[in-house]
């Protein structure tokens, strides 16, 4: 098989917008995942302003409305008995099974190929490509492109023996989720919920079908002596709200220690994205706004690597990291670090019970998408703003 130009490893958001990207604009790729799709993941399910923006860039912009993506209206923060409403609009929820599978079909209509199912472990360099040794299906396949994009998500990332490992923050949360039906649940439909406790916090919305997502991030202590959805109705009690109470459709699932960061953003010819390249706990849909703009970024800098490799792309992709998606992972991090102290945001429910308008400054800015790599100076600049050169698809 001759080289393709692109691989990309992981089909979640970031992984399938830099597939459908480059295939978009010529490239011959192939988007490689562990799990057959559609899959649920552990995920708040909300698509923020920002993230739709991104998708609309992408020429996707209507497809979380397409798949009955639901309208958020207001987010409702609970603590220790009492809750406040603050305005939500131009996000929406979206179950991640839903918005994952119809990025994946966006990406093989645009003519990507996608063999989920894989395993994959990084190679070396060989002449003007990398090799991955994929296994599929039993067998064993060596393929090999100009660039690797690693979108392996959380904690997995593509290695070789001499990369270093991620470092984890310290009292770092970890994640857990569930769907249920929960009918008779007190969360309606354009309502986001997000109930704080000692041990963490829980957010809940509906999402297209009707059915009530559920995401948290918690203490791994507690964790250890108590299941999952045990600590989950601890922390919903604490803020007032009740039990979950029935089996869950989906779940309940964990994901590894969250908030962490990568010292390499990737190497010669391989660029990491999304949680792969670091993770810190968002607020209100940031991580798949972060996941989907790192998605698009990445692809303008891995075309420009399948015409001629230079070491000032990867410079470039540091850069774009530093200064546009850097600022809003602050941003969360101070949030989720008021998170951890219920008598606090307490306070700060009392407050905005008497001025919901108070929140809407760091509502606004969470959503924000980070700037585009078309802002960024240097050659990722140009690159995005020149056309790109078509390239003939190799099989």
């Amino acid at each position: 098989m001759s080289p393709f130009d692109v691989i990309v490893v992981g089909a979640g958001p970031s992984g399938a917008l830099a597939a459908h990207e480059l295939a978009r604009g010529g490239a011959s790729v192939l988007l490689l995942d562990r799990a057959a799709f559609p899959r649920w993941k552990v995920c708040g399910a909300c698509l923020s302003p920002g993230a739709l923006r991104v998708l609309d860039a992408a020429g996707l912009g209507g497809i979380a409305a397409e798949l009955g993506g639901v309208g958020l209206r207001s987010l409702v923060l609970a603590a220790r008995g009492r809750s406040a409403r603050v305005g939500l609009a131009g996000s929406l929820a979206l179950s991640r099974s839903a918005f994952d599978t119809a990025l994946v079909r966006a990406a093989t209509a645009a003519g990507a190929v996608f063999w989920p199912g894989s395993r994959v472990s990084l190679g070396g360099l060989e002449g003007e490509a990398r090799r991955l040794r994929v296994v599929r299906d039993g067998a064993e396949v060596l393929v090999a492109a100009r660039i690797v994009v690693d979108a392996t998500g959380l904690g997995r990332r593509l290695r070789d023996e001499t990369a270093p490992c991620d470092e984890v923050t310290a009292h770092s949360r970890v994640g857990v989720g569930a769907v249920v039906r929960g009918d008779d649940y007190p969360v309606v439909p354009g309502d986001l919920h997000m109930a704080v406790g000692r041990a963490g916090y829980v957010g809940l919305v509906r999402v297209e079908d009707g059915a009530l997502n559920v995401a948290a991030a918690l203490d791994p202590a507690p964790l250890r002596t108590a299941g999952p959805e045990a600590v989950v109705s601890s922390v919903l009690a604490e803020a007032g709200l009740p039990a979950l109470g029935e089996l869950p459709l989906a779940g309940w699932r964990g994901t590894p220690l969250l908030t962490r960061s990568s010292r390499e953003a990737g190497g010669e010819r391989l660029f990491r994205v999304g949680d792969a390249a670091g993770y810190v706990e968002p607020f209100t849909g940031e991580g798949i706004c972060w996941a989907l703009s790192a998605g698009h970024a990445a692809a303008r800098l891995a075309a420009a690597g399948t015409e001629r490799w230079r070491d000032e792309l990867l410079g470039d992709w540091r850069a774009y990291r530093r200064h546009a998606l850097a600022p809003s992972q602050r941003l969360c991090r101070v949030l989720a670090g008021a998170l951890r102290h219920p008598r606090l945001v307490s306070a700060a429910v009392a407050a905005l019970r008497v001025a919901p308008a108070l929140a809407a400054p760091f509502v606004s800015r969470a959503g924000r998408p980070p700037m585009g790599i078309a802002a960024m100076r240097g050659s990722a600049a140009r690159v995005a703003s020149a056309p790109r050169a078509r390239v003939e698809a190799r099989t």
